[in-house]
């Protein structure tokens, strides 16, 4: 990217590496989840289809990255753990939560 009109974005980014042997932890949060929850007229607290839907979800995010070790899900969020010596992104926190983000929209 030298001398490129793009090279400000390589100028703007920070240091954000997680170090050894700091876990990573990625938490999802559900976005809207309420109006989603009343288009598909899910019965609360805890539909069926809801539930399947989300560890639906979390197993396509977890087949797709090998590095996750674990997931939980708690209300409408989602946490995915790292392997302790993952060197996914080279650790670095913003394109791992990004990209974890993108891939679980996708799987709904």
């Amino acid at each position: 990217m030298a001398n490129s009109k793009y090279e400000f974005v390589k100028n703007a980014e920070v240091e954000d590496k997680i170090v050894y042997p700091n876990l990573i932890v990625v938490r999802i949060g559900g976005h809207d989840f309420r109006r989603f929850s009343k288009v598909h007229e899910f019965e609360k607290p805890n539909d069926e289809r809801a539930l399947n839907l989300m560890n639906a979800c979390a197993t396509s995010v977890i087949e797709k990255f090998p590095d996750i070790v674990f997931s939980y899900g708690f209300s409408d969020e989602y946490s995915f753990v790292l392997k302790k010596e993952t060197e996914f992104y080279e650790r670095r926190a913003r394109p791992i939560v990004v990209l974890e983000s993108i891939y679980l929209e996708l799987a709904e």
